[in-house]
């Protein structure tokens, strides 16, 4: 549920709320003042009856009030403490054949000495439950018909108020580090999006030009190492044609070896760099049936050395729009990955299909989560010689080509299945 229904929700409960207790308020608002008003009425009327009665004491109250009102002179020795009684007593009337309210106002003023009992006596019609029904039917459908208008209003309302922040979070999906384009946000006269536009042309600023200088400094790096380790690698390789003892040969070979593992890394940081500029255009439609199988003989000589036996099941014409050089890269780095982490004796399949590509071979549990496997420098088997940067490289180019890749270990079988996008 996006922000407007949430928005347009809280609204309608809200609405909802404030009508229901509205109305109800109102209701019993009004029936108290019906009441109060009528009671009222009858303390005045008392209280004029009283004012005739002490101007004439044969005051005729029956004909003047519709024999609303009744005079009674109370006994010298009746003892009331009260000035005022008033009474509410709901009573059935056969006339109307409805329920009424009997309001009743008794006054005991003193007049010329005597104690008078001034009773004032009102009926008031009680709603009917029908009517009340009526009543309530029509207040519910006034509340549907502004729960609705609510809704309505609502979420146009709040989309026209969220429209800077919906065009924030697209622009922020648009971002990418590699862009030169700077973020387009809306004008805004609320301070809350202005602030957060400022935060965000602030933060992608900061971060492209981060990036740019990692970037920079990353690739400048690699390529000035080029130079003095070939420099250092050759002076290496003339000093062992040199006249040397068997230790210092040894120590030379071994001080080439680390040279050559420095290489690698150096060129691999390298084409990584490269493939965050790589453009999918440059791709070229390629049969990855025949470039697979031409990898794979020139491996099997390597195979033979390790006793390895391969099985390959190859689906002929199998076509991909993929880069000639990436996928040799792509090849490569899993077949020898295959072969690097085999055991003696060990078994390679290959299997290629118009959908996926699977190569899978005997081997030891994996000693680190199978989902750190396609990160840089780290490596199933600490023990082999590895650089720990090859399935990462698989995995940064399969991602241009949209083309995902998985891992799992089954029955000592590591297997690692490559999907292609349709």
């Amino acid at each position: 549920m996006n922000l407007s229904f949430r928005f347009a929700r809280a609204f309608t409960i809200l609405v909802f709320f404030v009508l229901t207790t509205g109305f109800t308020i109102l209701y019993f608002a009004f029936e108290r003042a019906t009441m109060r008003s009528a009671i009222l009425k009858l303390e005045d009327l008392n209280v004029y009856v009283a004012k005739k009665l002490e101007q004439d004491s044969a005051y005729d109250y029956l004909n003047s009030h519709h024999r609303q009102t009744q005079v009674k002179i109370l006994p010298a020795n009746y003892k009331n403490t009260k000035e005022k009684i008033i009474e509410e007593k709901y009573i059935w009337n056969k006339s109307v054949q409805s329920y009424i309210n009997k309001i009743t106002v008794i006054t005991y003023p003193v007049i010329h000495q005597k104690r008078y009992a001034i009773t004032s006596v009102r009926y008031i019609t009680i709603i009917e439950n029908h009517f009340l029904i009526s009543i309530i039917m029509v207040v519910a459908w006034i509340m549907v018909f502004l729960i609705i208008l609510t809704i309505i209003v609502g979420v146009l309302v709040s989309k026209k108020i969220l429209e800077p922040f919906y065009h924030a979070i697209d622009e922020i999906k648009k971002f990418s580090l590699k862009d030169n384009r700077s973020m387009s946000l809306m004008k805004t006269q609320t301070e809350e999006f202005k602030s957060l536009n400022t935060f965000l042309l602030k933060m992608s600023e900061s971060s492209k030009k981060d990036y740019h200088l990692l970037e920079e400094l990353s690739e400048n790096t690699s390529h000035e190492l080029q130079t003095p380790l070939a420099s250092i690698k050759g002076k290496i390789e003339l000093l062992m044609d040199s006249d040397l003892s068997e230790k210092q040969l040894l120590t030379l070979s071994s001080m080439n070896d680390e040279l050559d593992r420095l290489s690698s890394i150096n060129q691999s940081l390298i084409l990584l760099a490269k493939l965050e500029h790589f453009e999918k255009n440059d791709s070229h439609h390629i049969n990855f049936s025949e470039l697979l199988t031409e990898r794979l003989y020139y491996f099997e000589d390597l195979f033979e050395i390790q006793n390895l036996t391969l099985k390959k099941e190859i689906q002929k014409e199998v076509y991909l729009n993929f880069d000639e050089n990436l996928a040799i890269i792509v090849i490569n780095n899993l077949i020898n990955n295959a072969k690097r982490h085999n055991i003696e004796n060990g078994k390679i399949a290959v299997t290629l299909t118009e959908s996926y590509f699977q190569i899978s071979n005997t081997g030891n549990p994996p000693t680190i989560p199978t989902e750190e496997l396609f990160k840089r420098f780290k490596r199933g088997n600490p023990d082999q010689n590895s650089i720990g940067i090859g399935l990462a490289l698989v995995k940064k180019i399969l991602e241009i080509y949209d083309s995902e890749i998985s891992y799992h270990f089954e029955n000592n079988q590591h297997i690692l299945k490559v999907n292609f996008t349709k």
